[in-house]
C-alpha cells in the first residue's frame, strides 16, 4: 500500500513540473512577443492611414511597414455602443501576435465594460491566448483559432485598399 501511495505521489509529482514547465514556456513566449511588439511600435513613425467601409461600417486602419520589414496592422471602429480594435503583428511576412479588444463604450460616456484578448503565434500555431474583462471568450463554444480566419480576412480587405 505504501509503495502504491508513492509511486502516485511520484506521478503527481512529474505532472506537475511538467504542468509548470508547459506555463513557464507560454509565459517566455508572451514575455518575448509583448516586448518585440512594444519595441516595433515604438519605431512605427511611417504609418499609412486609411478608411474602408467594406463590413458595412466605417473602418480606421493605420498600416505600419518598419524598415526590418515586419508590419504591424490596426483597425478600429464604433458600431452601436461597441468600440472595437483589431491589431496584427507579422514578422518575416508571418502573424506572431495579434490583439481583440471590445469596450462597451456609450456615446458621451466613459468606459462601462472592457474585454481584450492577446494571441501569441509561433511557427504559424496558436501557442497561447490571454483574455481579460467579459466578453467572447465566457463563452464554451468561443474557439480561438478564429483568430486566424480573422487576419486572413483583413488581409484580403487590406489588398482592395486602393493605393
Amino acid at each position: 500500500m505504501k509503495k502504491v501511495l508513492l509511486i502516485l505521489i511520484l506521478i503527481l509529482g512529474v505532472l506537475n513540473c511538467r504542468a509548470q514547465t508547459q506555463r513557464e514556456k507560454e509565459e517566455k513566449i508572451r514575455i518575448s512577443i509583448d516586448a518585440e511588439f512594444d519595441k516595433n511600435i515604438a519605431e512605427c513613425s511611417n504609418q499609412v492611414d486609411a478608411v474602408t467601409d467594406f463590413n458595412g461600417k466605417i473602418e480606421f486602419w493605420k498600416i505600419c511597414k518598419l524598415k526590418n520589414g515586419n508590419r504591424i496592422l490596426r483597425i478600429e471602429f464604433y458600431e452601436g455602443d461597441q468600440y472595437y480594435q483589431e491589431i496584427y503583428f507579422e514578422k518575416n511576412e508571418s502573424l506572431v501576435y495579434a490583439k481583440e479588444l471590445e469596450n462597451y463604450l456609450p456615446k458621451n460616456r466613459f468606459i462601462q465594460m472592457a474585454w481584450n484578448c492577446e494571441f501569441y503565434i509561433k511557427n504559424g500555431k496558436l501557442v497561447t491566448w490571454m483574455s481579460l474583462g467579459h466578453g467572447k471568450t465566457e463563452n464554451e463554444n468561443w474557439n480561438p483559432e478564429i483568430i486566424f480566419k480573422m487576419y486572413k480576412k483583413r488581409l484580403i480587405e487590406l489588398e482592395r485598399i486602393k493605393k
